[in-house]
């Protein structure tokens, strides 16, 4: 007799959705609704749905989920039957704790949950570790190791559990920054917990590593980037330690040359427009980015990847969307990084997930990154 396995499933239906507008997190439910308004779209649910159709004509599972947009709506749409866990119309992280812990309640084996790095840490605060835990990437930010590197790939590792493909499990870090410290250069994300992870070396991504763009290196590559950069060409800079670097020496050298103007600085964690060595939008939203393809024709992309786990977009970036990207073109991206950022992916390629499976296959390549006038390397996106 078939062994029937009991899988939960969970998703915060607003996950994401601050990434295109610029915010840094999703948390804020008026900031959501606001953004309803204005004509921003649920990413979630889409990135939820690539990952269970993976699972789609296997057998041999029970499926545990919320109800309405936390699950049971898309599970109903696949086909995928469900018991339901009541929960309320406007859904809230303690939705999201009281159903991971009614789950575990009911001997849940293996549970799935679609959201970012707060989702994780509420799936964290009502189980713990006592159960398997997979997370399918679709917040803003997603430090934590507790995701698959793409929503594709947590349906791969998903279907291989349920086959009984072997992999061990292991703790990895649920890590966040509160949204109201995103602002803040010195915050480093937290360390919230753990989460037991099912891992086979392939599918799950790194934890971030904290890195913060200072040293003489870092200033180095910024020094040469800024060299770099020519006269009345747009230059959308990315979030990061390293181009953050690139800002503030921009806006170093501004306040030299004009002791008595008003300078705009930089975000850390957001995307801002430099022309001609000034900053002409600070932290710009998918909207505004997309109006300058609009306008410009000389148009580079300047970005650095996460420390640790290497994604260059799809991570904390996503005002830098698809279409933009390939109407910019991929020959028009810079990536900025250290010697010393590079040797911490341990010879790892840099990876991708913009949310767009073509635009993914169009990013993959060798890319040069240069350190200084006199030195650089090629490396891999993978």
């Amino acid at each position: 007799m078939e062994e029937i396995k009991k899988i939960g499933f969970l998703m915060n239906p607003y996950a994401g959705i601050g990434g295109r507008a610029g915010l840094k997190g999703s948390d804020n439910l008026e900031k959501v609704k606001e953004l309803l308004h204005h004509g921003y779209e649920k990413t979630a649910e889409k990135r939820a749905e690539i990952c269970m159709r993976q699972i789609e004509n296997l057998s041999g599972y029970r499926l545990f989920s919320a109800s309405g947009e936390m699950g049971e709506n898309l599970l109903n749409r696949l086909g995928l039957p469900c018991e339901v866990i009541p929960c309320n119309t406007v859904t809230t992280r303690e939705d999201t704790c009281k159903c991971a812990g009614r789950m575990n309640e009911l001997g849940v084996e293996f549970l799935v949950f679609c959201g970012g790095d707060g989702t994780a840490r509420d799936i964290c605060k009502a189980v713990d570790s006592q159960i398997p835990v997979l997370g399918i990437p679709a917040g803003v930010k997603m430090y934590s190791a507790c995701y698959a590197k793409n929503p594709f790939q947590a349906g791969e590792l998903l279907a291989g559990w349920l086959s009984g493909k072997k992999m061990s499990c292991e703790l990895r870090e649920v890590l966040d920054i509160e949204e109201s410290d995103l602002d803040s250069r010195s915050v480093s994300p937290r360390l919230y917990g753990f989460l037991n992870v099912p891992n086979d070396g392939i599918h799950i991504q790194k934890a971030k590593e904290v890195y913060t763009g200072a040293g003489e290196e870092a200033e180095c590559v910024a020094q040469a980037a800024v060299g770099r950069m020519k006269k009345d060409w747009i230059y959308i800079i990315g979030p990061g330690g390293t181009t953050w670097k690139i800002k503030e020496l921009l806006c170093k050298k501004l306040e030299e040359q004009n002791p008595q103007k008003e300078i705009i600085h930089g975000t850390v964690r957001g995307v801002d427009v430099v022309k001609n060595g000034e900053i002409i939008i600070r932290d710009a939203g998918e909207k505004e980015l997309w109006e300058l393809t609009r306008k410009y024709e000389q148009i580079k992309i300047m970005v650095t990847c996460i420390g640790g786990n290497g994604f260059l977009f799809g991570r904390g970036n996503q005002q830098i969307s698809p279409r933009m990207i390939r109407k910019i073109g991929k020959e028009q991206i810079e990536i900025i990084a250290t010697k010393e950022k590079l040797a911490g992916l341990g010879g790892e390629p840099m990876h991708v997930d913009t949310g767009d499976v073509d635009t993914d296959q169009y990013l993959k390549g060798y890319y040069k990154i240069i350190f200084h006038d006199t030195e650089s390397a090629v490396y891999k996106i993978e």
